[in-house]
């Protein structure tokens, strides 16, 4: 066995070996799931094969093989507390996995692996043992007498470890698993199995390094029964088996990890093999994978969902780095580093590299500063606890959710000055969190698309003709009602359905120039199927077989290209205005506007905005050709093309080219040269959320409209303010100045009244307990109580006052008191508003609240009874 083969050279030799068993190589899928929202990240490798697996999907391919990103690190997987401190837990890890759909299944599965393992990497079948089910005797038999693997070495294992599930119903089936013997020197100290046990729990030394799922079985409601084409979902962990072949026990050991490692030890000054900050490294090490692959799929670090766990990351490993002493931002200088070693097998993540470091760095700044911010929030909530010894569970989920702190740093902050923390409650106050990150992710559930997956799977894909005509003639192959909507399915089709932003086309179908009925919207629920959503009109009727005419609403369509071509345009302007950490993360396109969302840490100055909207225009006047390419996704990569986040390609790609202006990825409709587009004008720019800027825009007659109609405002404004262009900004200004003015005169003189107001209604004060200055009296209707209250407390630094104003059926109350004054007029208000239905709130100083006039007598009786009965 050799111990200097690399990780790239065993995910090459994987890819290869099964290519050569007939496999296709499948790209990995991005970490974040495609139009699955049952799963937070991609975190298998048969994440991207369910719906073959499910059978709602029919792959054209019945073998594949490979190296899936994946990120445990949120959700039902979650291995994030556990890394840095095993051997083998990671947040992000790539799964090399071959799958078989319906084809081959026990004996060729069992027999590529041990090929592959035996052979291909020539690791020694002493160092090998297996696991099967218990009820699984075909699996073992072939392990036994076709394999030669000697039965001692084969252990039959129960349901929690053998046996896969892809949820409550769906395909399952008993799985065999590969393990790895790293030596008797690795073993737990003093390990016996125990009852149930066998020598293979000793997971410190026996190590799984492939699972293979055969999926033989179908849960249903009714029972389990046997699948007509039981199918193959095998995983093997890179970093694992990059261990064994390199004879290293801790896979941070391996070249997947060291070169970041070693980078952290040249700028840190540390050692890794000093004990006190190997851990430290190994985090960060691990963290600065997942957040660069995450932000190079599209995650944004952010308060929810997926951007909530990246952030929850970084910060661990910012963490990490303040006990390696480091000071100042490091992770985004450790990025090009990850991807120099991943970015071969994911060219996708490697050309997003600058908008990793880019957020990498204002993350890390950003949290630099709210942990000093956290220290002094945990140091005063200390102070307030007196002679309590435990701290609150609800303000240490506040530092570890606010201010980033991990449990153990509050923890071992705690045990330094001999307190303890109430876990229980932290644990409470986490779930809460939990559950409301879960609802930002998972959102609506998808609607079934087996029926369409049969659809296409009956007629094959619908030919789309819509790219040269908007006019075409099509036979009618399906009719399907669902609810109150009718949806027809022809061979082919000029109308685009809706996908990558762009709205689906609307128009009409026609028989002997008659109209049948009227296609309101176009949509694809699967790839390369698209439906109509149509109307038909009275005493008409729609026959399958039949053949129509199909005419797509010319001007809307137009429209629609236009503004479409619009947003690339915009999209290269954008980088060329702000930096190539521009990416597009969503778009929307219809004959009225568009809408762009973009990666962008800041808001836009006006300037950047004008800059982008005269760079735009500019490419219109210059009259680009536009022209569009098939070519393989690798070909377009090369070519430069700009792919999106979150989209799903295919072997070919339509690679849409504008002049040299622009290159993108795009199957959507577009115009012939950038001068049919006429005119662009950006409406708005704001923050859609953290990190993602929103651009509305739009195009052609649009745009001139628009432009005309705050031209004709602008005229009506030069009328009124009798003045021409720049003149009129200055005099709406001056006009602004002037109401500004006047408001603050205003303000003074209802100082002034309630400075005389005050005088009046506080010179019959007395005195309560022999003390407490006390006032409590009524205001004019829709006084400023809370300036009022400012007067007593300058005069009775040690008062107490209950004032109160009446409208209408309403009165509104302020209860305020010194700072030394034993009250708690948050408590007082709140109860006493209770006699009249009211409701109020405030601090211990100073309370304010309203309720009903009716019956205000209790309340101010009420009021007056807990003040006194308080002192």
């Amino acid at each position: 066995m050799s111990q200097t083969i690399t990780a790239k050279e065993i995910r090459e030799k994987f890819i290869k070996f099964f290519e050569n068993k007939g496999h296709k190589h499948c790209p990995s899928s991005s970490l974040i799931p495609h139009n699955d929202p049952t799963l937070l990240f991609a975190n298998a490798g048969m994440n991207q094969f369910k719906e073959y697996f499910t059978g709602q999907a029919k792959s054209d391919f019945s073998r594949a093989v490979t190296s899936q990103k994946c990120v445990r690190a949120g959700g039902k997987h979650n291995d994030l507390e556990n890394v840095g401190l095993t051997a083998r837990h990671h947040t992000f890890f790539e799964m090399l996995g071959n799958f078989s759909f319906g084809d081959y299944f026990k004996k060729d599965a069992i027999s590529f692996a041990w090929e592959f393992l035996t052979e291909e990497l020539k690791i020694h079948k002493d160092k090998l043992y297996v696991t099967v089910h218990y009820t699984d005797d075909e699996a073992e038999e072939i392990w036994n007498k076709e394999i030669g693997v000697p039965k001692e070495k084969i252990f039959k294992k129960g349901d929690k470890d053998n046996f896969w599930e892809m949820g409550e119903f769906g395909p399952c089936g008993p799985c065999s698993e590969i393990f790895y013997d790293h030596g008797e020197k690795y073993s737990t100290p003093n390990f016996k199995p125990s009852e149930g046990q066998d020598l293979l729990d000793d997971e410190m030394r026996y190590v799984e390094v492939w699972n293979l799922v055969f999926m033989q079985y179908e849960k249903t409601p009714e029972g389990t029964k046997n699948l007509p084409k039981p199918s193959v979902d095998t995983g093997m962990g890179l970093e694992r088996i990059s261990a064994a072949l390199q004879g290293k026990y801790w896979n941070y050991d391996t070249d997947l990890f060291m070169p970041i490692i070693n980078e952290i030890e040249k700028i840190s000054g540390k050692s890794y093999d000093d004990k006190k900050y190997t851990t430290h490294m190994r985090v960060v090490a691990d963290h600065i994978r997942s957040g660069v692959m995450l932000i190079t799929d599209g995650v944004i670090p952010s308060n929810e969902g997926r951007g909530y766990v990246l952030r929850r990351i970084l910060r661990r490993a910012i963490r990490h780095l303040k006990d390696l002493e480091i000071k100042k931002p490091l992770l985004y200088k450790l990025a090009p580093i990850v991807l120099d070693l991943l970015g071969d097998e994911h060219p996708q993540n490697k050309k997003n590299q600058v908008l990793a470091e880019k957020y990498l760095k204002l993350e890390e700044e950003k949290f630099l500063e709210t942990l000093d911010n956290g220290l002094k929030f945990l140091n005063d909530a200390i102070k307030k606890m007196g002679n309590i010894k435990t701290f609150s569970g609800e303000e240490a989920f506040k530092l570890y959710d606010t201010y980033g702190f991990p449990l153990d740093l509050t923890e071992i902050i705690l045990l330094e000055r001999e307190l303890t923390l109430d876990i229980e409650g932290f644990e409470q106050a986490m779930e809460k969190r939990k559950e409301d990150s879960r609802k930002s992710w998972k959102g609506q559930a998808n609607l079934d698309n087996k029926i369409f997956h049969e659809l296409k799977e009956k007629y094959g894909a619908t030919k789309f003709t819509g790219y040269k005509s908007t006019s075409s003639d099509a036979t009618l192959l399906n009719v399907v009602t669902l609810g109150e909507n009718k949806i027809v399915l022809f061979d082919q089709t000029p109308f685009y359905g809706e996908s990558g932003g762009q709205c689906g086309d609307s128009g009409f179908i026609y028989q002997d120039n008659k109209i049948i009925a009227e296609i309101i919207d176009t949509q694809k629920p699967v790839d390369d199927l698209i439906i109509h959503f149509v109307k038909v009109a009275e005493g008409m009727q729609l026959s399958e077989g039949t053949q129509y005419q199909l005419n797509v609403e010319e001007d809307k369509r137009n429209l629609i290209a236009r503004n479409h071509s619009a947003t690339h345009l915009l999209h290269s302007a954008l980088i060329n205005v702000l930096g190539d950490h521009v990416k597009q993360a969503g778009s929307s396109v219809t004959d009225q506007r568009l809408r762009f969302d973009f990666t962008h840490t800041q808001a836009m100055t006006q300037d950047e905005i004008l800059e982008v909207e005269h760079l735009v225009n500019k490419q219109i006047q210059n009259s680009l050709p536009v022209k569009a390419n098939i070519m393989t996704m690798d070909e377009a990569m090369n070519s430069g093309a700009m792919a999106l986040f979150g989209e799903k390609y295919g072997d070919e790609v339509r690679v849409l080219k504008m002049g040299e202006f622009s290159t993108e990825l795009c199957g959507g409709t577009h115009v012939e040269n950038t001068s049919e587009i006429g005119l662009f004008t950006i409406i708005s720019e704001g923050s859609l959320s953290t990190g993602i800027r929103r651009i509305e825009a739009t195009a052609s007659q649009s745009a001139l409209k628009r432009l005309q109609t705050r031209s004709r405002y602008f005229g009506e404004l030069e009328i009124l303010v009798n003045g021409k262009n720049k003149v009129v900004v200055d005099k709406v200004q001056d006009l602004f100045n002037t109401i500004k003015n006047l408001k603050k005169e205003v303000q003074q003189l209802e100082n002034k009244i309630n400075q005389e107001k005050g005088k009046e209604i506080f010179e019959n004060a007395k005195l309560l307990k022999d003390k407490f200055s006390f006032v409590e009296a009524e205001a004019p209707a829709n006084s400023n109580l809370r300036d009022l209250s400012d007067q007593f407390i300058d005069k009775f630094p040690e008062g107490i006052v209950l004032l109160y104003s009446k409208s209408n059926d309403k009165v509104s109350a302020i209860i305020r008191c010194g700072k030394k004054v034993p009250l708690k007029c948050n408590d007082i208000l709140k109860t006493s508003l209770a006699e009249i239905n009211g409701r109020g709130g405030g601090r211990p100083d100073m309370a304010q609240g309203a309720g009903e006039v009716a019956q205000f007598e209790k309340f101010l009786n009420k009021a007056k009874t807990l003040i006194e009965d308080s002192l």
